[in-house]
């Protein structure tokens, strides 16, 4: 849930951010942002959470 809050959040600003550039690059940029931001928080929530395991 956290991971695709802050990947859809990173998504919002940077389509709010970029009026200026035209709607298919700011689609392209959000999209970019949402996959690296969520599949960083993934990985981080991820690795942290398997210390814990075992």
């Amino acid at each position: 849930m956290i991971p695709i809050g802050g990947g859809l959040l990173a998504a919002v600003l940077i389509v709010a951010g970029t009026p200026h550039v035209t709607w298919y690059l700011r689609v392209a940029l959000a999209v970019i942002a949402f996959l690296y931001i969520s599949g960083q928080s993934a990985a981080y929530l991820w690795s942290s959470q398997a210390d814990q395991g075992a």
